[in-house]
């Protein structure tokens, strides 16, 4: 009988996505991007993970050039930077030109942090891949003559899900709802990981290392250290991205989908497989909690962060949550 993952090691690699959230997404009064990541830096430092791999688009410096300090922080704390394009569009949005241009306008902002990591890492938006394969393989090519190899997801829990709920609760001060939507948080984080290792498991035959999404979020300030600790009581071992990119569950490319997919899910797409990832009635549940009238969840990233996104680009508006 095989062993559930909470009886059995598993190895993770530990990432942070935009520790400079995308324009348009609310923050609490007291919170800034450059004071969140210092929180998340130095909790990962804390847990012995020094080295953690960052992934945070640069659009708003453009606009908000002080939150270079983030990424400077971040780099001080002991981690490293990669390149996760200028405007964190999805690539099917974006012709080869384009892309190539956002790809470059990142590295102008933070080229100088990315060339300072031991090895050069890109992650594509939302890890999503246009759903070409021509179109795919063109691009890892540029990446690749670039010098840089891209480091996909192959665990995450939907917590860009939490940021609004947590924004409307700390808004309210309502205390409940905030330890509800922590509490969802942690939980949350420890169930997914376990879908995604045993979905990678039935695929592959055995445990492989995961690497871990978690965003540079207000939530994930507060309870980043819960999380690891529940980690670790499941008997998770913290390894480095480069470890982690050894297997082939990472470093192998699944068929391109234009789905919200990540790389683990999309090889369960192909084989047949159910994709792990968390029923809609939680996610409903979690989108709803804290109500505040004019703070929709979806409305929030529709209105103010898809939306003018696309019309920045100059493309017709095309997303899909499924």
């Amino acid at each position: 009988m095989t062993k559930n993952t909470a009886e059995r090691p598993l190895k993770i690699a530990v990432t942070v996505d935009d520790f400079v959230l995308w324009d348009g997404m609310p923050m609490s009064a007291d919170a800034t991007p450059t004071t969140i990541t210092r929180s998340v830096a130095q909790t990962l430092n804390d847990y012995g993970l020094g080295g953690t791999y960052g992934f945070s688009h640069t659009y708003r410096l453009d606009q908000e050039p002080e939150h270079l300090a983030a990424f400077d922080a971040w780099v001080e704390a002991g981690h490293h930077v990669g390149n996760h394009t200028h405007e964190h569009a999805p690539l099917r949005w974006m012709s080869d030109a384009a892309f190539r241009r956002d790809f470059e306008t990142a590295e102008k902002h933070i080229g100088h942090l990315i060339e300072a990591a031991p090895r050069k890492y890109f992650r594509y938006p939302m890890d999503m891949c246009s759903g070409s394969e021509q179109r795919r393989g063109e691009v890892e090519q540029y990446l690749a003559d670039n010098g840089y190899t891209n480091a996909p997801i192959t665990s995450w829990f939907s917590d860009f899900a939490f940021i609004v709920p947590y924004f409307r609760a700390l808004t309210l001060r309502d205390s409940e709802a905030q330890k509800q939507v922590r509490d969802m948080h942690v939980a949350t984080a420890v169930e997914m990981l376990h879908k995604h290792a045993d979905t990678a498991r039935a695929l592959f035959g055995a445990d492989a290392p995961l690497i871990w999404l978690v965003h540079g979020t207000t939530i994930a300030r507060d309870t980043l250290p819960a999380i690891l600790e529940a980690f670790l009581e499941q008997g998770v071992e913290f390894v480095p991205l480069d470890e982690a990119m050894r297997h082939p569950v990472n470093y192998a490319m699944p068929p391109a989908v234009e789905s919200f997919s990540n790389h683990l899910q999309r090889f369960a797409i192909a084989a047949g497989l159910p994709k792990p990832e968390l029923e809609y009635e939680r996610l409903g549940e979690i989108l709803h909690l804290a109500p505040m009238a004019g703070s929709d969840t979806m409305e929030v990233y529709e209105n103010e962060v898809f939306k003018p996104m696309a019309k920045r680009l100059g493309v017709a508006y095309d997303w899909d949550w499924s």
